[in-house]
């Protein structure tokens, strides 16, 4: 049950802000909505990043200069009545003398380096509770040993001051202003090349269905900036792997290079007339959600994370298969993924054709997110 407060309740936020992470854009769109609708007194600290090279300035998180000065400044000295972590590794073996919250997600399962089971128990035996973001994650969550009594599922959101469906024309001359022709059926994809993002899969299947609609032009993010990931050489490995590291195919990938800000993501979501995710673990998939905001159809695994919003026409599913406790990685063995079905994807994308608006379909906001993270401090 959410609880809307009448007075803002104090917290102490332990986390992530200032770059382009899921972890630290989902923080920081939950500072400004606490900040914006009244919700929350927030004191911030600022938590050590996983990776040094993301302090150098490189990877902005892409607020506007209003939105970013409220995140610099948001912090305040208070009194806190309540502990919000959303930081990794998120361990669990910190004090719990106030209400706690952590929030915990998991593509596959955990690994050692982040989780053990006294902690996890210590924690649940002192009162904290884990919110985590989609079903997926919390079913991965429990078959690690996490107590389900203290787990709660609250997902993200995609804010509507950024993210939202352009006008036709405005959506025409920001393909044409990037080099798209009025045929082109563009596909887009914003996430990393990690295994379990599936961009392997999107690559082949792209390359096979082209053979049968030449329309289609692939539109990717460099990930050099985040992961240090040349993601040119990634592409054409796995299109050498297939046979297909030709020039007819290669000319119809493009790679956005350098940092987006969110008002750039948001013109990309709009031009592309599907958003393609053939992911084989996801702990919620924020960019299908923000896709799926602007009216852009989203072609995404079925079974997974992304199983809790997406729906509707604008929405095509790829089959796959679940694989349980495949040896993924040596302290990694409790762990489920699907694997997407190459053909139904290859399938899917030769009958795809430009864009037919839909209506923006998002049932989810900001305000309700910080009002079940209220709700769950509260009654912690």
């Amino acid at each position: 049950m959410t609880t809307t407060l009448t007075t803002p309740l104090a917290i102490k936020v332990e986390g992530w802000r200032g770059i382009s992470h899921s972890y630290a854009l989902v923080n920081q769109f939950q500072l400004l909505h606490w900040q914006r609708n009244n919700l929350a007194l927030i004191q911030h600290e600022d938590m050590p990043f996983v990776m040094p090279h993301w302090s150098t300035g490189g990877n902005s998180s892409g607020f506007d200069d209003e939105d970013l000065h409220s995140i610099h400044n948001i912090s305040q000295e208070i009194t806190p009545k309540a502990v919000y972590r959303i930081y990794a590794p998120f361990g669990l073996d910190t004090p719990v003398d106030l209400p706690t919250l952590t929030f915990a997600v998991t593509e596959f399962g955990l690994s050692s380096s982040n989780y053990d089971q006294p902690s996890v128990d210590l924690y649940a035996s002192r009162g904290g509770l884990i919110h985590t973001p989609s079903q997926w994650s919390k079913q991965r969550l429990i078959a690690n040993g996490v107590p389900e009594h203290i787990l709660h599922v609250v997902p993200h959101a995609a804010d509507s001051k950024y993210f939202f469906q352009m006008d036709a024309l405005s959506i025409l001359q920001n393909r044409q202003a990037i080099g798209f022709d009025k045929d082109d059926v563009i596909l887009l994809n914003v996430g990393t090349h990690h295994w379990n993002k599936g961009l392997d899969i999107l690559v082949k299947s792209f390359a096979y269905a082209r053979k049968k609609n030449p329309h289609l032009k692939l539109l990717l993010k460099d990930q050099r900036s985040t992961y240090l990931i040349d993601s040119e050489s990634y592409v054409q490995n796995i299109l050498t792997e297939i046979g297909m590291n030709d020039t007819d195919t290669t000319g119809a990938i493009r790679m956005l290079s350098g940092h987006l800000n969110l008002a750039q993501l948001n013109s990309l979501y709009n031009i592309a007339d599907a958003y393609v995710t053939p992911y084989r673990a996801e702990g919620f998939n924020l960019p299908a959600l923000e896709a799926q905001t602007c009216g852009t159809p989203v072609i995404s695994t079925s079974g997974g994370a992304t199983d809790d919003f997406l729906s509707g026409p604008n929405f095509s599913g790829v089959s796959g298969k679940l694989i349980e406790n495949s040896r993924l990685k040596d302290d990694l063995l409790v762990n489920s993924y699907i694997e997407p079905s190459l053909e139904h994807l290859v399938h899917i994308l030769e009958k795809i054709t430009t864009k037919n608006r839909c209506d923006a379909l998002n049932k989810i906001s900001w305000i309700h997110v910080c009002n079940e993270i209220n709700t769950l401090l509260l009654h912690s």
